[in-house]
């Protein structure tokens, strides 16, 4: 009798860790999950915005779609201010399958060509936005299938606004593109375009790293940045900026990304979902990005921040400055073929 006791035990032990290991229809995060009718997805989405900006609102939104129209099969955790990793390490874990989905910058140190999101007055206006990265642009779709090709799909392209310059001191000759502008030291990304694009316009660019910036701010170690639209100006620098020139040198925009495995794994009904509630707020940000940086730029007023304006004259020459001195360096990296595509598409 003890004996057959224990022979029980043993196959009751042996049938509740088979239980215990072999996971139901939830794939617990990684997103690997088989599709069914029936099957749950745990999905986490990571991004570097903190829980104040607009696209930790776009996250939430699209939180709230997916898990309401899923009927609950799909369940969403947020993970703002980079919890789950900086950005270029989350994109790597995309690629890997161990994130699911991302709102982040995208990292060119994989794939070089992907730098032709960062080509410097190729959008005119925020009229232009949507034409330019939404779906059906040749941009939208030569990034899709670059990132294909890194094991990562492609949701949308979120515009958050464009790029001007902060400046802790008065930028003198701020409005004339011909002016020597070297005594001002401004900080650029560790990104070959932006440093060109600096110094093209005038300016002395060093590179230091965006953890480090508020403080070399500061200090005076450097005495403006480029990078960041009105509205990352205003909240994470509006204690050490005095000044902000709207060049609009750049559309700061950014990928709402998946991991293709954890994709595939779904049912075709969720990956509908997921792309249409990505989607629509990518078309949303185009609509939203001027608005967003509009009130950026008054808060910064209030704030005491002098806002340089530039006449439309002004602004003109910058741009043909740039076209004329920069536009041919950046073939290097994302290929003639590219640039002159992409410039082509946008007129």
């Amino acid at each position: 009798m003890k004996r057959i006791l224990c022979i029980l035990l043993t196959v009751l032990m042996a049938v509740a860790l088979l239980a215990g290991c072999g996971g139901g229809g939830n794939n617990g995060g990684g997103g690997s999950g088989k599709g069914g009718g029936s099957e749950s997805y745990e999905l986490r989405i990571a991004t570097h915005y903190n829980q104040e900006h607009l696209g930790y609102a776009a996250l939430t939104r699209i939180k709230d779609r997916l898990e309401s129209e899923s009927g609950g099969r799909l369940s969403v955790t947020i993970y703002p201010s980079s919890q789950l990793g900086d950005y270029t390490l989350t994109f790597q874990e995309l690629s890997e399958g161990t994130i699911d989905m991302a709102l982040i910058p995208i990292p060119s140190e994989y794939d070089s060509r992907l730098e032709m999101n960062f080509i410097p007055y190729l959008v005119n206006s925020y009229d232009d936005l949507e034409g330019a990265f939404g779906s059906g642009s040749y941009f939208y779709e030569k990034y899709t299938e670059i990132m294909d090709d890194l094991n990562i799909k492609l949701l949308g392209i979120y515009a958050e606004g464009l790029i001007g310059l902060g400046f802790s001191r008065e930028p003198a000759g701020y409005q004339d593109v011909s002016a020597d502008k070297t005594d001002l030291l401004v900080r650029a990304p560790a990104i070959e375009v932006y440093n060109l694009v600096t110094q093209d316009m005038g300016f002395s660019a060093t590179t230091i790293p965006y953890g480090d910036l508020y403080t070399a701010m500061q200090t005076g170690v450097c005495n403006g940045w480029i990078g960041g639209t009105p509205q990352l100006n205003y909240s994470d620098f509006r204690d050490v900026i005095k000044y902000y020139v709207p060049y609009n040198v750049f559309v700061e925009n950014i990928g709402f990304l998946m991991s293709k495995d954890v994709f595939s794994g779904m049912p075709e009904d969720l990956q509908k979902l997921v792309e249409d509630a990505f989607m629509d707020e990518a078309v949303n940000s185009y609509k939203t990005a001027k608005e967003g940086d509009e009130e950026a730029i008054q808060k910064m007023r209030d704030y005491g921040i002098t806002i340089l304006e530039l006449s439309d004259a002004e602004l003109e020459a910058y741009k043909r400055q740039v076209i004329e001195v920069t536009w041919p360096k950046l073939s290097k990296n994302i290929g003639e073929d590219i640039l002159n595509e992409l410039i082509s598409a946008n007129g």
